[in-house]
């Protein structure tokens, strides 16, 4: 990985290693460290990946006249994500835990699909943030910064810039040291900044996510200096490289070590498959295991489909439990109709006015032209409940959190509670006692 100008001496230390493989990059003495190796690597790892498609980005180039690349911090099936230093900080955004102006840059594939998404994305952002709010949510979401293209050798490449944030929600887990799962009293005290953002996509933008999952949920810095360290590394210790098919692919360094204080809030990002909420939507939408029943049946959605999605999402982050996996027990092939089955079990049989407003194909995956459900054999037994699926938590704990699930996981999307209405919810308030996984014991939760 090439990293920050040096001093000559360093540069030779560096190549007098003979543990390291380093080769001169074209600009100045910024040194790549490269790997050999016939395995993918990184977004090689894509699923039908093209090299043209991906931007061929260096660590120290600068993008737009405006923004050096110090890291790549992740990938996807259309982007590479980078921390990137502002060297001309233009716009008029500052934010107040800044020394050193960082950025999380997003530099998308030059795919039809990928530009549509990064379009929506900062059309979405636009929409959200244009209009002057008092809306106490609106903190809680990461906008676009900036925005721009770059040309690369097989095409245009668009790019947004936003505020670096930390890591996922999920990895709270892994900070503790003891468990790979997320605390009751970390969630509901980070509870509160979701569904303030969802309220206020809701209610002030008239905007539906449709992808809410524990990534997207990201956690911001603790400390400016854990960015500013960060950075230091980057530069000293280089990432891995593979320079192959005409682009280099790095190693991503996405860890910025250990929690050195607390976390207050999270923050929602990725809206590139965010929809505007105030007309008819009728398309797929949301992973798979995450799906809302009207969205499977195509009967019109709205923002209720999110909310479904957090219940769901819940789980995962507490128990690290797909609650509706759609799979049977021993095999890992995918099936809606096992999801539908899964739902009859848990919620009941679904209201007839909800297999009313179904499109008439997506209704025959699960009913006969007599309305009777088409696979009973696929239905868990008795044992497949709300309390067995909720092993981490304990007593009157975890019939509180159920009771707080259920006003999200209900078959008519009316009768789901809104995120500002959650925000009253006993659970959130509570005492409670939960069972900390892999080790047995009872912990207290109380709220301060």
């Amino acid at each position: 990985m090439r990293y920050g100008l040096v001093a000559p001496a360093l540069c030779r230390a560096v190549l007098r290693n003979q543990r390291l493989r380093v080769q001169v990059c074209e600009r100045g003495l910024r040194k790549l460290s490269s790997i050999k190796t016939g395995r993918p690597f990184e977004e090689e790892n894509c699923r039908n990946y093209d090299p043209k498609s991906f931007y061929p980005a260096r660590i120290g180039d600068t993008l737009n006249s405006k923004y050096e690349l110090v890291s790549k911090l992740g990938w996807g099936t259309g982007s590479t994500v980078w921390l990137a230093r502002a060297t001309h900080w233009l716009t008029t955004v500052r934010l107040p835990w800044q020394n050193e102006h960082h950025v999380a840059l997003k530099i998308t594939n030059n795919t039809a699909s990928a530009q549509l998404a990064a379009r929506r994305e900062l059309d979405i952002s636009d929409q959200m943030f244009s209009a002057e709010t008092t809306h106490p949510g609106r903190q809680y979401v990461r906008s676009v910064i900036d925005s721009f293209e770059v040309e690369g050798p097989h095409g245009t490449h668009i790019c947004l810039a936003f505020e670096p944030l930390r890591q996922p929600l999920w990895m709270l887990g892994q900070q503790s040291g003891l468990t790979n799962l997320v605390q009751p009293r970390t969630i509901k005290s980070l509870l509160p900044s979701i569904l303030k953002s969802l309220d206020f996509l809701h209610s002030e933008c008239q905007v539906i996510h449709t992808d809410l999952k524990g990534d997207h949920f990201m956690i911001p810095f603790e400390d400016s200096k854990v960015l500013e360290d960060y950075a230091t590394r980057q530069e000293a210790n280089p990432a891995p490289c593979q320079e192959r098919n005409g682009r280099p692919v790095y190693e991503s360094r996405s860890s910025f070590g250990h929690l050195r204080g607390d976390i207050g809030y999270v923050k929602l990002t990725d809206f590139g498959l965010a929809v505007r909420g105030n007309v008819p939507n009728n398309h797929l939408i949301q992973p798979r295991e995450y799906t809302a029943p009207e969205v499977m049946l195509k009967a019109g959605w709205s923002y209720s489909a999110d909310i479904w999605n957090l219940g769901l999402v819940l789980w995962e982050l507490l128990g690290d439990i797909n609650l509706l996996s759609g799979r049977v027990p021993g095999h890992c092939k995918f099936s809606n109709k096992t999801r539908w089955a899964q739902m009859i079990r848990l919620l009941g049989p679904p209201p007839s006015e909800l297999l009313a407003r179904a499109d008439r194909e997506a209704l025959s995956q699960f009913y006969d032209d007599q309305g009777v459900f088409k696979y009973p054999e696929l239905i868990p037994d008795e044992l497949f409940t709300l309390s067995n699926s909720t092993p981490m938590l304990e007593g009157q704990e975890r019939a509180l959190f159920i009771e707080f699930a259920k006003k999200m996981l209900t078959w008519m999307p009316e009768q789901r509670a809104t995120a500002k209405e959650l925000l009253d919810d006993p659970w959130l308030k509570s005492v409670g006692r939960h069972r900390a996984a892999g080790f047995g014991y009872l912990e207290d939760t109380r709220l301060t």
